[in-house]
């Protein structure tokens, strides 16, 4: 906690910090609630392993900070009036807390679903007057699923942790669903056009207003830069299509809930409609094929790595995310487009 403490001298803050305290649950960065006598902040440490470039994170966010929409979180500048504050080991930044705001975790009504839908929608719109071209991917081939499975072949190849054998299963599923690629390569060959997203659009990427769930802020841009539509809409179906969390021991508990597509749909598309292309809109559902298969590929690299990415609180939970993902890949495919899980697109 002394090092979130002094970090925050960094920053340009009025009034004695009166609490620091752990805040959230993220994969990759530590995040900290900060209350002080003038406000609460959010204090994020971020992970340098993974986004190694923190000029880059400072123009992107520059870039959406330019456009001074409610969309975004307040960040507080340091006093050398930038975004991002680097001391010897670590990487800051601070933004404003939100009051009678939350991050949801799970999506439990159709109202909350379509309310993270129409704010991510509000995301899509408000940054389509940007040039994609201009910002830089804070983490080089992100959601590049070609980039994933040689990555996840490369696992395989070397055995690190001689997990290979036990994942058999895992890995011939994940091979089944190769044509996935394919058919993600042949909508941008054929114009799916490139635009800025924010590429991380889980649910717990959102705050909502507490009692009400109306949509307040999109949170966590680091990852934020070019890339296409179907991403962003297809982790919103990854995270709220289903009940359970990623890592949910209890595979039966696995399901696509009626209504909650449509939900989600309706409330992206009333924030952003007029600023896709018909070619997005009609290929929004595979965005949450690509984005499961992807996220499956990511897991089980990791797991068969030896988990040197994702944090764990139990030794198989990569083990079981991947298998997660590829249940709810296996769901997708046969429930939403009527496909037999050994067919291709």
């Amino acid at each position: 906690m002394n090092i979130a403490l002094e970090a925050l001298k960094a920053f340009q803050l009025e009034g004695a910090i009166e609490k620091v305290a752990p805040f959230g649950s993220g994969h990759i960065n530590d995040t900290y609630k900060v209350e002080s006598s003038c406000g609460n902040y959010l204090l994020q440490k971020v992970n340098t392993k993974v986004f190694q470039n923190t000029e880059t994170l400072e123009n992107n966010l520059n870039l959406l900070q330019s456009l001074q929409s409610n969309v975004f979180a307040k960040h507080i500048t340091t006093k050398n009036g930038v975004c991002f504050h680097l001391d010897q080991a670590s990487c800051w930044k601070l933004q404003e807390f939100v009051l009678n705001a939350y991050g949801p975790t799970t999506a439990n009504n159709l109202t909350l679903v379509e309310e993270v839908g129409r704010g991510f929608g509000m995301f899509t719109q408000v940054t389509s007057t940007l040039d994609a071209t201009i910002f830089d991917e804070a983490i080089p081939n992100f959601h590049s699923l070609k980039w994933r499975l040689e990555q996840l072949d490369e696992a395989v190849s070397l055995n690190k942790v001689s997990r290979v054998d036990d994942s058999k299963k895992l890995i011939d599923q994940v091979n089944a669903f190769s044509w996935i690629a394919d058919h993600f390569n042949k909508l941008v060959e054929n114009g799916l056009p490139l635009r800025v997203c924010h590429n991380d659009t889980k649910i717990d990427n959102i705050l909502l207003t507490e009692d009400s769930d109306e949509f307040r802020h999109v949170i966590d841009l680091d990852t934020t830069g070019p890339g296409y539509v179907l991403s962003d809409f297809g982790d919103m179906m990854r995270t709220l299509l289903s009940p359970t969390k990623e890592a949910e021991v209890n595979e039966s508990k696995i399901e696509i809930r009626e209504g909650y597509l449509n939900a989600l749909k309706s409330g992206y598309l009333s924030a952003c409609e007029e600023s896709l292309s018909p070619l997005e809109i009609e290929n929004l559902e595979f965005g949450g094929l690509y984005m499961t298969y992807m996220q499956a590929v990511r897991f089980l690299a990791d797991y068969l790595n030896g988990d040197t990415y994702y944090k764990i609180s139990f030794p198989e939970e990569n083990y079981v995310r991947a298998r997660n993902q590829l249940t709810l890949l296996r769901l997708m495919h046969t429930q939403i487009f009527n496909h037999k899980t050994d067919s291709n697109w």
